[in-house]
């Protein structure tokens, strides 16, 4: 039954249910004027609705019981009975509460919510904060003036279950939201049995801090256990302390600071510091033994970082500083094997740059910190023109300006290589014309009869000579160049699209550090046009589930880019330092995306290709089904072999289904050219059911003029035992020389609230040691890494 009533203080809300109070009454009196302004301000906004409510005019309470429901703005209170006490603003609810405020549900027994300030305070509360779900005795929740959840006896777990696995209970509580958990007398138990105690303990929030372990065993490394504890420094900088221990190298540890004001941004706002006392120096990460003798103290200093100018705020001047010193060539390799795949030889830059809306001017210093690696030093001022309108013409620019002096440096392991080379080819002629050495039949003798070389020829030693000398000479320069181009897009009919462009270019060379070369300098012309065209057609009537098409639009793209360039010739006793390099990918043809700056020279090259795009409907928008780049380029002047057409090339993206995805680069030799290389890199990702996935990746090379033969096959596979076991496996084969390079397989063990796995790994290193490790792994899923922070001095020690 429901109860109405009108009193001075009370209307009704709606003729169905409930009542609202909307004002204050005569027979308040309050000493405090701002209290009964409050007060009267919460009672117009507050409604009750219940199967039976009272209202005290005297005491100014109301009384509700049934199914009360109480609604003051945002939150929503739920209970069997509750009184809303005018004089104080406060709501007393009993009996199966519950609170819905800011998104959150709180459940209890009895709690009392304050409509002045916020604040709740209850006993025998049970809500979350995610991923936490928390309960505690006594409770009081965050208001206007503080964000913290402060509690009395209280537990906390991140496994969402009526009895979780694991949890910890502590006799005070403090929950900090996006911050921190601040416990006293803390116990970490395992379903009901208790093992570790601490008397204080800080949970960070942030999956970055805290500690985390990672156990295992390989054979470069033997028994590890690497430690990390992250703790912030005030709330700018996070701090992450790292404590490793590796049973055949020894100890090793460092610190990681990374600002968070650079939070996202990996290559700004980091210092690393990390130092290994190495007990196995001499031996590689592939098992075998270094001739080259290294220091067993051994360490990284990494430093990246942006200033702001004049700071701190975002401006558009900035020094951008990337510092990397290293203690040997093979620290990467032998402890961070991962950076060492991605970036095997650090650069050391320092950038001042400002910003323009026109585009940027820069000054820029590399230098060579690292002695054993092979650089090129530079500083150098750069002018950089973005693409830019000319008024209202039409026309657009764009171009580059720079000046500097460039210099470099052979490593110590180079120069070391390449000494013992000329050493013993000049020994070689040396004991020839001594007649300590013989040849007999083109074998290479000594005065004991034994063969040091077959198929001998002193002129092959003299070419070596010649070639060493030429890279052991010192190289270095200073250099100006300046490019500058005109653009302007247009089209015909609205179907065809065309950009010419014309540009010019100077190149001066001076200063060069090299035997018998003056200064000289180069002009540069660059003619060119791009033109494309564009048709589509929709097929709307097209329609697969299984395909994930939902109709069709096909837009077809022919394009052809042309490009011309005639320059001076340099002469070959030039050493270039911005040289090319070998590759498998065609140069790029427009002139201002050419960075091999001294080795420009006369080309006529036609890239010729048809771009393909199939788009369909998807959630709502549009989604490449399909795309197809398929190209080549015509020579009509070769600048780097004497080629008519280069291979044929196909790029290929097939993404149909959320489980089916295909990738194809590939280049064939279509048109019998000399360099009739071939090359295939593809990939396959295919869920066929709920409880299996793999996925195929594939790389072909065959008869490059520069790099090795390659015939790889990777293969990786997830299946999906039961609910709670999973089975995951990794190979990868090389089929040209018939080698199982990698082999991994785990097994994973859901644990509701943890991820635990075990897997093992073998690795053929190619004459080296068979690589063989073994790794433990035990993840929350609510933490990304297993968090066990160890704050153990209240108001002090790692924040």
């Amino acid at each position: 039954m429901t109860a109405l009533f009108r009193t001075p203080l009370l209307r009704l809300a709606r003729a169905s249910l409930g009542v609202l109070i909307i004002g204050a009454a005569s027979p308040l009196v309050a000493q405090d004027g701002s209290l009964l302004a409050n007060a009267a301000n919460v009672a117009q906004n507050l409604q009750i609705e219940s199967n039976e409510t009272t209202f005290d005019d005297t005491l100014g309470i109301a009384k509700a019981s049934g199914s009360v429901k109480i609604r003051y703005g945002q939150v929503v209170i739920e209970a069997e009975q509750a009184e809303f006490h005018q004089s104080t603003g406060k709501v007393y609810a009993r009996d199966n509460v519950r609170v819905y405020k800011d998104g959150s549900i709180f459940t209890g027994q009895e709690i009392i919510y304050d409509t002045n300030t916020g604040e709740m305070t209850a006993t025998d509360l049970r809500s979350s904060l995610a991923p936490l779900y928390y309960e505690s005795g006594d409770l009081q929740v965050p208001t206007e003036s503080t964000d913290m959840i402060e509690m009395g006896e209280a537990y906390f777990t991140t496994h969402d279950a009526a009895d979780p696995n694991f949890r910890i209970r502590a006799k005070s509580m403090q929950i900090y939201p996006g911050d921190k958990i601040v416990m006293k007398g803390v116990k970490f138990y395992a379903g009901d049995t208790p093992i570790f105690w601490f008397p204080y303990l800080s949970q960070p929030l942030d999956d970055e801090l805290g500690y985390y372990f990672v156990p295992g065993f390989s054979s470069p490394w033997g028994a590890f256990l690497l430690n990390q504890y992250g703790f912030m420094i005030g709330d700018h900088t996070l701090a992450q302390a790292h404590l490793d221990f590796r049973s055949e190298r020894g100890i090793a540890g460092g610190i990681e600071l990374k600002s968070q004001r650079f939070r996202n941004k990996r290559n700004y706002g980091r210092l690393n510091l990390y130092y290994a006392n190495d007990q196995d120096p001499q031996s590689a990460y592939s098992g075998r033994t270094r001739k080259q003798e290294i220091d067993a103290d051994r360490y990284r200093i990494n430093f990246q970082h942006r200033v702001y100018l004049p700071g701190p705020e975002e401006s558009t001047l900035y020094l951008d500083i990337d510092i990397n010193k290293l203690s040997d060539q093979y620290f990467y390799e032998d402890f961070f094997p991962a950076e060492y795949r991605t970036d095997p030889q650090p650069d050391n830059i320092l950038n001042l740059v400002k910003h323009n809306p026109w585009g940027t001017i820069s000054l820029m210093g590399r230098f060579q910190l690292n002695d054993f690696f092979q650089t090129d030093e530079r500083i150098e001022l750069a002018l950089d023109a973005i693409r830019t309108p000319i008024k209202d013409s039409g026309l657009f620019y764009t171009g580059y300006t720079t000046a500097g002096y460039l210099e470099e440096s052979l490593g110590d392991e180079r120069h070391r290589v390449l000494s013992d080379q000329r050493d013993l080819n000049q020994g070689y002629l040396d004991d020839l014309d001594s007649g300590v050495l013989t040849l007999n039949k083109g074998q290479l003798v000594d005065a004991d009869g034994n063969v040091l070389e077959e198929d001998y020829d002193p002129q092959y030693s003299e070419n070596i000579l010649t070639q060493i000398e030429g890279l052991m000479n010192p190289r270095g320069y200073g250099r100006f160049d300046t490019y500058h181009e005109v653009l302007y897009p247009f089209d015909i009919g609205g179907v065809l699209n065309l950009v010419p462009k014309i540009g010019g270019g100077y190149s001066n060379y001076s200063s060069i550090d090299a035997p018998g070369i003056d200064s000289f300098d180069r002009s540069i012309f660059h003619a060119g046009v791009d033109t494309s065209m564009k048709f589509s057609k929709h097929y709307n009537d097209l329609y697969n589930r299984a395909l994930g098409i939902d109709g069709i639009l096909h837009v077809f793209q022919p394009y052809v880019n042309y490009s011309f360039v005639s320059t001076d010739e340099i002469g070959s006793r030039f050493t270039p330092i911005d040289r090319l390099t070998p590759t498998t990918r065609l140069r790029p043809i427009d002139l201002p995306m050419f960075t091999a700056t001294d080795q420009i020279s006369d080309w006529q090259i036609a890239r010729v290709g048809t771009f393909n795009r199939f788009l369909t409907k998807r959630n709502g928008g549009t989604h490449n089904w399909l795309t197809l780049n398929s190209y080549f380029d015509h020579y009509i002047d070769d600048p780097e072999f004497d080629r008519n057409f280069s291979n044929f090339f196909n790029q290929v993206t097939w993404s149909p289904l959320p489980w089916l995805s295909a990738r194809v680069d590939s280049q064939l030799p279509l048109f019998g050219e000399d360099m009739d290389f071939t090359e295939n890199n593809s990939s396959l990702y295919f869920m066929p059911n709920d409880w299996f996935q793999f996925s195929v990746g594939y790389y072909f090379l065959d008869d490059h003029p520069f790099f090795r033969d390659s015939n790889l096959v990777s293969f990786s596979t997830y299946t999906r035992l039961s609910d709670q076991w999973g089975f995951s496996t990794v190979h990868r084969f090389e089929a040209d020389d018939n080698t199982l390079e990698i082999q991994q397989y785990q097994i994973h063990k859901d644990l509701a609230s943890w991820t635990a796995s075990l897997g093992a790994i073998v690795r053929d290193n190619r004459g080296g040691e068979e690589e063989f490790g073994v790794l433990l792994s035990l993840t929350l899923k609510a933490f990304p890494k297993l968090t066990v922070p160890l704050d153990l001095e209240p108001g002090g020690g790692l924040d």
